[in-house]
């Protein structure tokens, strides 16, 4: 078919389609009060109705920029728009060859939908019962018991079913066309991406970020796991904002609560403290740094050298502290904390294996573990994995200039635990500003990348696995405290430690796979960017609902949008596979790339 003839037709035919679907969702609307076949026809005919008005609205995307006018076509299909000559030739060349499969298919639907209003004709005969000033709906529900209308819902059903074809169609020849016009549409992306070298040093600091926190998990799962860890509930808050560096490094906030249980099994610990001593009402906060060993297996720490004016002495005095455990001797290595900026004197350099402590809360406790405007970073001992990958997790002081400042600056102590999609579920204060918004989506992209797939961040997530404390009212300050928050809990001394289960997948598996999601984790990923967007709680099990919630336009503008389906549909080009570097390098450049393009335009204005 010639692109002329195509240009007279593709558009009038898509705006009188919108026309005839109106009228007959009217008329259904009416008659469904007839009898409860014809209400079920109603409900089958509205869906691919919705679903038809979704892709004409995003067939139309592909040649107009202006929202505003999509979303009044799609609401009017007397729009004179309907009849532009302009907008027809921009339809068929953004379709070029596939326009001669977009006008069969709007064909289609038009000769289908004219055999449903010739069909709804045999409700015509209401009209000769039809009271002086009643309603037709009031006329259906009079005579339906003792009137007989020849409807056949079998006809019905099978032009439902012709439509629903209709409209898959549709929906796979749109999303191929956009597949291919997608290249020219991200140049600019493409523009903004970073170094190759700087991208391997990214998927690979996110690898390892994955390896430590796992290791970090094991090593706190294997502490709490003691006998006299056994009376005791541990909850961990693992802070999202984390330090880029040769290290992983993470703050945790901790809290120690006593199980139920019996005075006389009550015992004491090392350093002579009773164990129910131990109970906080405080959260200990530490920073932890998490550095992969060599399998030379020579359990040595390097104490970290001096800043201050001494340096030159310090250097001298260096020396190597040797570990006796013999855990640690199988597990240790050379290991250089260094702590830019602040002193570690000698004598505090770490001799303690908090393994071998009995209850290391108590270490911790005793050591004064609360964030304090402090200049010295004191590490407290560590913990070390020996399981897939050797790792030697060391425990410091929470101060400034070693934890996250806006961890060190928060009230955790006094202000109320909250779950972000609570949050969400109060309106978007005026405060927190359009960067902030965007801020904290991007924080989430980032923690995905860096804890996807260990116990920290199962594929099930979702924003009720996410908290912050409240910090009076500053929302922007609130969320700088988000976090993971994990509880452990030991049911019995024979038992190992054993962290509380976030539900059943099981259920979302099954709709997984009739929904078609490629990928659990970036679709609830997606989920969230989706709920920050609109700044309201999602449900993630409610698949048609999110589809519907992210065909409709952002509040955060266009590019927001477009990511945000990007991300629930997993539509980067390199398959669904997280643990691959081709999909995480997609994410950074597409999504984390973006975002941050748009905090600092904004931040700029």
């Amino acid at each position: 078919m010639e692109p002329v003839s195509l240009a007279l037709g593709i558009i009038p035919i898509a705006g009188g389609s919108l026309k005839a679907y109106k009228s007959i969702h009217s008329k259904l609307k009416t008659f469904r009060h007839y009898s409860r076949e014809v209400d079920r026809v109603r409900k089958h005919f509205d869906r691919q109705r919705q679903f038809f008005l979704n892709e004409v609205h995003f067939v139309l995307r592909l040649a107009l920029d202006d929202e505003v006018l999509v979303k009044e076509m799609v609401a009017d299909g007397a729009h004179s728009e309907w009849h532009s000559h302009r907008l027809e030739s921009a339809i068929v060349e953004s379709f070029g060859d596939n326009s001669g499969a977009l006008m069969e298919i709007v064909e289609d639907v038009r000769t289908i939908i004219n055999d449903v209003q010739m069909a709804l004709e045999c409700f015509s005969c209401l009209e000769a019962v039809r009271l002086e000033n009643e309603r037709l709906k009031d006329t259906v529900k009079r005579v339906r018991d003792r009137m007989k209308i020849a409807f056949d819902k079998s006809k019905f059903d099978k032009w439902t079913s012709d439509l629903r074809n209709s409209n898959n169609d549709l929906c796979l020849l749109r999303k191929q066309v956009d597949e291919l016009c997608r290249p020219r549409a991200r140049t600019s992306v493409v523009g903004r991406s970073c170094d190759p070298r700087q991208l391997m040093h990214k998927t690979g600091y996110y690898r390892d970020a994955r390896k430590a926190s796992q290791a970090l998990h094991d090593a706190l799962c294997a502490a709490w796991s003691t006998p006299d860890a056994a009376y005791f509930r541990h909850s961990v808050r693992l802070f999202l904002e984390t330090k880029d560096d040769d290290t992983t490094q993470v703050d945790l906030a901790i809290s120690c609560l006593e199980q139920e249980a019996s005075p006389g099994r009550r015992k004491v610990t090392p350093n002579g403290k009773a164990a129910s001593s131990l109970v906080l009402e405080n959260m200990m906060r530490v920073h932890v740094r998490s550095q992969a060993m060599d399998s030379r297996g020579a359990g040595s720490l390097a104490t970290p050298p001096d800043s201050d004016s001494s340096h030159n002495t310090t250097r001298k005095r260096r020396r190597v502290v040797r570990f006796e455990d013999d855990e640690a001797t199988n597990c240790g290595d050379d290991m250089d904390l260094r702590v830019s900026s602040r002193e570690v004197n000698l004598e505090q350099a770490v001799t303690l294996d908090l393994q071998s402590t009995r209850h290391f809360c108590s270490e911790l406790l005793s050591n004064g573990v609360f964030c304090r405007q402090n200049p010295t970073a004191t590490c407290v001992g560590y913990l070390d994995t020996c399981s897939h990958e050797s790792f030697r997790h060391s425990f410091f002081q929470c101060c400034e200039g070693v934890c996250n400042p806006n961890l060190c600056k928060a009230d955790i102590a006094s202000g109320a635990l909250v779950r972000m999609d609570d949050v969400l579920a109060h309106p978007r204060s005026e405060e927190l500003s359009v960067p902030s918004q965007l801020q904290l989506a991007l924080q989430i992209v980032l923690a995905v990348l860096k804890f996807n797939s260990t116990s920290w961040l199962g594929e099930y997530w979702g924003l009720q696995d996410l908290y912050l404390f409240e910090q009076g009212s500053d929302l922007t300050a609130s969320l700088r405290t988000l976090h993971i928050g994990i509880d452990w809990s030991k049911r019995s001394p024979g038992e190992l430690m054993e962290v509380d289960s976030a539900g059943d997948s099981r259920a979302f598996e099954d709709t997984k796979l009739v929904h078609g999601i490629r990928n659990a984790t970036i679709y609830n990923l997606g989920v969230a960017l989706l709920a920050i967007g609109r700044w309201a709680p999602v449900d993630s099990n409610d698949i048609l609902h999110v589809r519907r919630m992210a065909s409709q336009t952002c509040p955060l503008g266009s590019k927001y949008h477009e990511m945000t389906q990007r991300v629930l549909e997993c539509d980067f080009g390199c398959g669904k596979d997280l643990s691959r570097p081709q999909l995480q390098h997609a994410i950074y450049n597409g999504i984390v790339l973006e975002l941050e393009s748009m905090i600092a335009s904004l931040s700029l204005e």
